[in-house]
């Protein structure tokens, strides 16, 4: 792929040249770095319409990774952080599997009192695609697609289409 020269390109052009910008990070299997985790994310989009629904979704995402499977357990844990920065921004979560399938529970699921379960639902939601891909030996990717230009507060009108 040829390189675009920007040499005296303003900060936006620069920002925005046709090569989307890609991250990958790995943290420690604790809860502290969950928000470390939000944090770095929110830092890429900060001043972006979609700050507050990226910073939802890798917060939910890593704290799954952290609470519901080997990359929490046992202190050497570890899951991975993916962000692309493209419309649709892609936000991607790896762990080190274990304890079943990542799963989008029923709408209502656990009533309206329920303690855990409607993390996933609620990233579905918001999502334009969402899914799942790898196994519970060699770790799963929980993955979204979301609108660089939706606001949390604008939820989607039709629901995420599921893929793996």
């Amino acid at each position: 792929m040829e390189k675009t020269k920007l040499v005296g390109a303003t900060a936006n052009e620069w920002l925005w040249a046709p090569e989307r910008m890609r991250w990958r990070r790995v943290y420690a299997g604790r809860a502290d770095q969950v928000q470390a985790a939000r944090t770095f994310a929110e830092a890429l989009f900060a001043g972006m319409p979609c700050v507050d629904v990226v910073a939802l979704a890798v917060g939910e995402l890593a704290a799954n990774a952290v609470r519901h499977t080997r990359s929490g357990e046992g202190g050497d844990g570890w899951f991975g952080l993916e962000v692309v920065c493209d419309n649709p921004v892609y936000i991607a979560v790896t762990d080190m599997g274990g304890h079943g399938i990542p799963t989008v529970l029923p709408e209502g699921y656990g009533g309206t009192y329920g303690e855990s379960g409607r993390g996933l639902r609620m990233l579905y939601e918001l999502a334009l695609m969402f899914g799942v891909h790898g196994n519970s030996t060699l770790g799963h990717t929980v993955w979204v697609d979301l609108d660089l230009n939706r606001k949390l507060e604008a939820l989607p009108q039709a629901p995420a289409q599921l893929a793996s």
